[in-house]
């Protein structure tokens, strides 16, 4: 269905004034006051840093301390933090980067390469399409084995079948740390002691293959960043997810850590990223995250956020029946404290944001522009590609451990996702199920 074809009385109804109440929020984040407020203070000094002149010297100034703030939050050291566009390219980065090292350096794993074996990847079937289509082209291209760990029913990554497919010509394995659409997630400080265990076993240097990445971009804003808790040697973060500035990202790879480029240029950011870094959104990243690792550490905040979304989820489920909740649940898992409720009640398998529901009869894109009339936004799986024409594979992926194919696909395609955050009032998240109950029974096929 597309705008078009909304009769003339729906479109009318559609240019009326509506307050507009974004749910969103797992797409995208406007920057906050105060990552504005610095990148503001930046902007007269955005030049290029590489230059030996004054402008370039205060330049790399602002650029260093942007990079040892994100560091000292991380836990990591500054040279360990690479700038750059945005998630897709550093997650891109850290799988190319590490084949293309491998394969070009073969006293790394002598035996294995004079036999002519293939590197091999072990990732899972939920990934975020930057890491899944990366992983896919050189696997078509037969430069890269390939394993996919396969979602449970709730979107959970085993960390025991990640270890069973660890083999002697495994060099990376990118597992996400949550999930874009349906916001689980993964226990990332268990599969990296999975791999630690598999090294110890086969006598590996712990700093040697295989790597571990996780694509982190979802989790900034409610789970911890500190690497050496995690365990991984690649991270990759998106600033647009954690109120920063669009078109900015990092890396974080351990100095041990071997990566070849991709691209060739100037040689900036160590030689991983060519291409004149651009001060003023580093600025603005690097306080975002500073930001949002102090918002993980406010449990208020973050029960205050599962409270709304779990009262949204009641709200839909009593006014739809046949409504039904796509991934992981536990409504006790983000209480600050709970009488009878055991500590390990409360482990976090899904974000206090997100709500992945399936509405059976009734295409996610149609209930889209339907609240969008309505003045509500939210997606159909990954805003990443609602344009597509394609179903989530993410939902897809899921659904089939219980349905066939054509069921699986079914579901993917009336799936939406609804993401809050701690500023959305709980009067707008009722008058929301009001609306999705109308437009349902209104419109269901």
């Amino acid at each position: 269905m597309t705008k078009k074809s909304l009769s003339k009385k729906e479109n009318k109804k559609q240019n009326q004034k509506t307050e507009r109440v974004y749910l969103d929020f797992a797409s995208q984040t406007t920057p906050s006051k105060k990552a504005i407020s610095e990148m503001k203070k930046a902007e007269k000094f955005n030049f290029n840093p590489n230059n030996i002149y004054k402008e370039g010297l205060d330049s790399e100034r602002f650029l260093n301390e942007a990079r040892t703030r994100i560091a000292r939050v991380l836990g990591v050291k500054s040279h360990e933090i690479y700038f750059t566009n945005n998630a897709t390219l550093s997650c891109a980065t850290a799988i190319f980067g590490v084949v293309e090292y491998f394969r070009t350096h073969p006293q790394l794993l002598p035996n294995l390469l004079r036999r002519g074996v293939k590197p091999h990847i072990i990732t899972s079937n939920i990934e975020h399409s930057a890491v899944l289509e990366n992983i896919k082209y050189l696997e078509k291209r037969g430069e890269i084995e390939v394993s996919y760990i396969e979602s449970d029913e709730n979107g959970i990554i085993d960390a025991e079948k990640v270890e069973k497919e660890i083999k002697e010509n495994t060099v990376l394995i990118s597992i996400m740390y949550v999930n874009n659409e349906i916001g689980t997630i993964q226990d990332i400080k268990a599969i990296s002691k999975k791999i630690k265990d598999w090294k110890k076993t086969n006598k590996r240097e712990i700093f040697s293959y295989p790597y571990f990445h996780t694509d982190a971009s979802q989790a900034g804003n409610y789970l911890s960043l500190y690497i050496d808790r995690l365990g991984v040697d690649l991270l990759s973060l998106n600033g647009s997810k954690i109120y920063g500035p669009k078109s900015s990202g990092i890396l974080f790879k351990r100095e041990k850590i071997n990566l070849a480029p991709f691209y060739f240029g100037g040689g900036q950011e160590r030689n991983i990223f060519s291409g004149t870094v651009d001060v003023e959104k580093s600025v603005g990243i690097s306080i975002a995250i500073e930001e949002a690792q102090k918002k993980v550490n406010n449990l208020k905040i973050l029960e205050n956020v599962a409270t709304k979304r779990n009262n949204l989820l009641k709200n839909i489920l009593k006014n739809i029946p046949e409504a039904k909740l796509i991934g992981s649940w536990n409504e006790n898992e983000w209480k600050v404290e709970k009488k009878g409720v055991g500590r390990e009640e409360r482990v976090a398998k899904r974000l206090p944001s997100n709500i992945s529901i399936w509405l059976p009869d009734f295409l996610s894109d149609e209930m889209v522009l339907r609240l969008d009339e309505k003045g509500f936004a939210v997606s159909a799986g990954s805003a990443c590609s609602a344009k597509s024409d394609e179903y989530s594979h993410v939902i897809f992926n899921i659904s089939k451990n219980k349905n066939n194919k054509s069921k699986s696909q079914k579901v993917a395609r009336e799936t939406i996702r609804i993401s809050i955050d701690e500023s959305i009032k709980e009067v707008d998240l009722e008058r929301f199920a009001k609306v999705l109950k109308e437009i349902y029974f209104k419109f269901k096929k």
